[in-house]
């Protein structure tokens, strides 16, 4: 039992083992109560591939529109995914040999987070994007994937002028935040999410620094800061509201 209760902390340290036994007590009490615990990532977007022409010349990848076939093979939501392209995300497959492999998606300016009730908010000057939902069908995990993906990504990103690439990850996701970081990817802020039935109380270390939203038309606008040595790395042309 003791084994057992000191794992998380073992696992995650002790401070994210503490939230992560908190948020495991409270959804023993009622599915209603949650605690998330974010990290906010800032990913440089590098001048050169991820991998040589050898290895990625069997990858491409294609932007997804809304209506396309591929969209009810991904495993988010309908009402999730026709929110995203509301919000004019961009969603770019990947294809090997023809097959649909996986797929990450896109925000220009502002991402409205369907997890809690957050907007994260770009800095000026549209030389960053937000990503999210990065996925890779389990068949093909064992090949290309992550790394493949974020290679085709970098040269659609790179053509648009984007030089940094924020993103949210849960803070128990070890294996996807130490992907982040093999790739450059540091932590630009952090943020705690209590949900208690229909309030959401958010802590972060970045404006508003706290919120408490009672209803759902209420978001907490999260607003994410200009990383130094990023946002300023090499000139670039700007991108559009829409990059397509």
């Amino acid at each position: 039992m003791l084994a057992r209760l000191m794992s998380p902390f073992k696992e995650f340290g002790f401070f994210a083992g503490l939230f992560y036994s908190v948020d495991r007590v409270l959804q023993q009490i009622s599915p209603n109560l949650r605690l998330y615990v974010y990290e906010l990532l800032a990913q440089p977007i590098p001048d050169k591939p991820l991998l040589p022409a050898r290895l990625s010349k069997s990858l491409e990848m294609r932007e997804i529109k809304a209506g396309d076939r591929e969209i009810a093979q991904m495993p988010a939501r309908p009402d999730i995914k026709e929110l995203r392209f509301k919000q004019n995300a961009i969603c770019l497959g990947a294809y090997q040999k023809g097959h649909f492999i996986g797929h990450i998606w896109f925000c220009f300016h502002e991402y409205e987070e369907d997890e809690v009730r957050c907007t994260f908010v770009l800095p000026e000057g549209n030389r960053s994007v937000f990503d999210f939902d990065l996925y890779v069908f389990p068949e093909y995990r064992m090949g290309l994937g992550f790394a493949g993906i974020w290679n085709g990504a970098n040269e659609f990103l790179r053509s648009r002028g984007v030089v940094v690439s924020y993103s949210r990850l849960t803070r128990f996701n070890l294996a996807s935040r130490r992907a982040h970081q093999q790739l450059g990817a540091r932590c630009a802020a952090r943020m705690l999410v209590l949900r208690a039935w229909q309030a959401e109380l958010t802590i972060a270390t970045v404006s508003p620094y706290v919120h408490l939203s009672l209803r759902a038309g209420n978001r907490a606008r999260v607003k994410l800061r200009p990383e130094a040595g990023l946002l300023e790395q090499r000139p670039g042309r700007l991108v559009s509201s829409h990059a397509g």
